[in-house]
């Protein structure tokens, strides 16, 4: 056999393959609850001894194999908030995006039915809502930086042109930050709501100037 007959049999039917392929997919809900006629956005707070503990998040996790992303989305909710199956209700994918450690994460919206405002108290110190209506009139704070490059010790950099001097590249990346009387809201969880809300209501009244009615809208009820 010659090499470009090798070439071509080590080839044959290939498809595109990722050099370096996700190492975790995620997914999360994005949870509405209805409270007293008016729709509220549920989100929970990390309990303290978890990775990024006290942090605002949304209820979610890995994906298991052989497990759609509304799936484990639904599974994780039960499990963190100690609802039903049955009673989690999935309305729409929203998005995916990458983390800043790599991992896939994916959103659906849904509404949480008959929720007790229960929660498993070893992954969740407390949960809060915030009407929807609350974030129409509630911009975010918007930031910016950067992911870079980081080199080990002993990288070779006199085996590349301009040595320590090289210009990487970096990734831009835009950071949101709620200010809600449940917390401040950061992250990879501002970012998924931020485009969640573009969705939901319409752009052009995310973010009016504030109504005299508006300061009536509390930003979070809390339950711990």
């Amino acid at each position: 056999m010659t090499l470009m007959e090798k070439i071509r049999s080590n080839c044959a039917g290939r498809t595109y393959e990722e050099i370096n392929p996700v190492r975790r997919k995620n997914a999360v809900l994005i949870p509405l609850v209805e409270e007293e006629g008016e729709l509220s956005l549920l989100f929970e707070v990390r309990q303290a001894g978890l990775r990024q503990g006290g942090e605002i998040c949304f209820p979610g996790g890995k994906i298991e194999e052989n497990e759609t992303t509304e799936e484990a989305a639904v599974r994780e909710t039960s499990e963190e908030l100690l609802i039903p199956r049955e009673n989690i209700e999935v309305i729409a994918p929203m998005h995916t995006m990458t983390g800043p450690g790599g991992a896939k994460i994916s959103s659906c919206i849904g509404i949480l039915h008959d929720y007790k405002e229960t929660f498993s108290k070893q992954e969740v110190d407390r949960v809060f809502t915030v009407p929807v209506r609350w974030f129409a009139s509630h911009a975010p704070r918007v930031s910016s930086g950067a992911m870079k490059v980081e080199t080990s010790e002993d990288f070779p950099f006199e085996l590349i042109q301009g040595g320590r001097d090289y210009p990487w590249h970096s990734i831009p990346r835009k950071f949101y930050f709620y200010e809600s009387r449940g917390g401040v809201i950061w992250g990879a969880t501002a970012q998924l709501l931020y485009h969640c809300l573009k969705v939901i209501l319409r752009e052009e009244e995310l973010n009016p100037e504030e109504t005299p009615d508006s300061k009536e809208v509390p930003g979070g009820e809390q339950r711990q």
